[in-house]
């Protein structure tokens, strides 16, 4: 199937206009690079609309994408991504701006018993019976000229993408269409993309468990790292890396030396930046009022909620082997008491809501009853 390589405005702008007058939805992917900066660097956009119009955008060579985010930006025109998490972040850090109207094909997968985190050649080649090429999985996408081979693999994506698509939409209800849609309207949740350096610490699971002036530290210490990888646009743990952060939040050296003793450190990194940590140190030590406050443990289960979060855990279990679903990313123990002491009240969404939270309640509520049919738990 013919696409353009588009690298004038003018072509982009004819090749948008033909695609929003002609196409109720797109299907769209991204290439970058994201080896040694902070920011990904766009290399190209693909697009196929519902027509099949097909073509490459060459940012590099385009200053103007005005056409581009007018379409991304049309609430009346589908965007279809495959694991858009990346490819909305990236072009959030380009245009200042989300696209509207999405629709994600690696989260509707799990409807078809794909699981949650497939990945596009292997649901393309399970969906539609095609093995999509491999070899040019870690090309520069940033070099040009590009080659034919290089082209075509990124043309692929979309030209398969739009099929799986379409049967996505013929295989799945109306129902878990609509469900998807809060999945989907998660992910255009700004907070997600938009850069704020006093939140970083919120990112580095290990904080969660730290002492309050261990936590006030480790905030203050990933604080300093995002804004300098900011400002020099470098990844950020070139400098400091999680692990040399939480160890230095545990045990906070009182030195410039001490801090060589840190493991994991950078000895370089400790070389430029030491001063600045030691002295962020102690400014931490001499301000306790702003450390944040020890988290309160959640209220223990009663003995008969234990039974029925055991009957929920073994409903993950079985919808987990069932869909190939990661248990650890269906629902947690915290989760499961809200749902039974808040029956009232939504904990989940999207499909989470739909495969676990809805039957879940239901079985609590006496509509529906558990057993075992041909060595499987059902309902």
């Amino acid at each position: 199937m013919p696409y353009l390589y588009i690298t004038e405005l003018a072509t982009l702008t004819d090749f948008c206009r033909k695609i929003a007058s002609s196409s109720r939805w797109i299907a769209i992917d991204t290439e970058f690079v994201r080896t040694d900066t902070y920011y990904p660097e766009l290399s190209l956009i693909q697009i196929q609309g519902e027509q099949g119009d097909a073509a490459i955008i060459d940012p590099l060579k385009i200053e103007n994408l005005t056409p581009v985010w007018d379409i991304l930006s049309n609430p009346e025109i589908t965007k279809v991504f495959h694991s858009a998490r990346q490819d909305l972040e990236v072009l959030y850090q380009v245009a200042g701006q989300l696209p509207v109207s999405i629709f994600d094909t690696q989260i509707a997968a799990v409807f078809m018993r794909h699981g949650d985190l497939v990945g596009l050649a292997r649901i393309i080649e399970a969906e539609l019976d095609f093995q999509m090429p491999k070899d040019q999985t870690r090309t520069n996408w940033h070099q040009r000229p590009l080659t034919d081979q290089q082209l075509e693999y990124a043309i692929d994506d979309v030209r398969y993408l739009a099929p799986l698509y379409e049967k996505i939409q013929r295989t799945l209800s109306v129902e878990q269409l609509s469900v998807l849609e809060q999945d989907f309207q998660a992910l255009l949740n700004v907070d997600l993309y938009r850069i704020q350096p006093e939140t970083a610490g919120d990112k580095i699971k290990a904080a969660r468990h730290l002492s309050p002036k261990s936590k006030a530290i480790c905030y203050r210490l990933a604080e300093w790292r995002e804004s300098y990888a900011q400002q020099h646009n470098k990844p950020k743990k070139w400098t400091l890396s999680d692990d040399a952060l939480i160890a230095i939040a545990k045990r906070p050296p009182k030195t410039v030396q001490a801090l060589y003793k840190v493991p994991n450190i950078k000895p370089s990194s400790v070389k430029a930046f030491g001063d600045q940590w030691i002295e962020i140190i102690d400014e931490v030590f001499t301000h306790p009022e702003t450390w944040p406050e020890k988290t309160a443990k959640p209220v223990a289960p009663t003995p008969q909620e234990e039974v029925l979060i055991t009957l929920g855990y073994a409903l993950c279990q079985q919808t987990a082997i069932e869909y190939g679903i990661q248990l650890n990313n269906i629902a947690n123990k915290q989760q499961l008491l809200a749902m039974i002491q808040s029956p009232q009240t939504d904990t989940l969404s999207g499909w989470r809501h739909y495969l676990i939270e809805r039957p879940f309640r239901q079985l609590l509520q006496g509509e529906r009853s558990l057993t075992v049919k041909s060595s499987k738990l059902m309902l």
